[in-house]
């Protein structure tokens, strides 16, 4: 498949049956607001660089993380994130589908990516 998922990447479409726990970075480089990552597959012990390689973030000073609970009932696309923005990316990528942006009452918390994986 093409576009923000991986070329190798197996892409499938799910609907959520509780709430899932997701993160979403700001800026991600993608088009649309409806991007999203598996908090679950989150590798915690990533340091800054790390972070910005796996999820394909494009250049900037500053990231932002926020934290998102996904409804139960909201359809959902699963894959992993192209290579893109001279990143080597692989890391999961969560499309809500049916949407074009995060709707503000899912974000529970916002936090720099720095202190984020602290």
């Amino acid at each position: 498949m093409s576009g923000p998922y991986a070329e190798n990447s197996i892409v499938m479409d799910i609907e959520t049956g509780q709430v899932e726990p997701c993160l979403q970075f700001e800026p991600d480089g993608l088009p649309g607001d409806q991007w999203l990552h598996r908090r679950v597959e989150f590798e915690v012990d990533l340091d800054h660089a790390g972070v910005i390689d796996r999820y394909a973030l494009p250049e900037s000073n500053e990231y932002e993380v926020r934290i998102v609970e996904v409804p139960p009932g909201e359809e959902l696309r699963l894959g992993d994130v192209a290579a893109l923005h001279g990143r080597s990316g692989g890391g999961d990528l969560v499309e809500v589908l049916g949407r074009d942006s995060i709707p503000k009452e899912w974000v529970n918390n916002v936090i720099l990516l720095s202190d984020y994986i602290e």
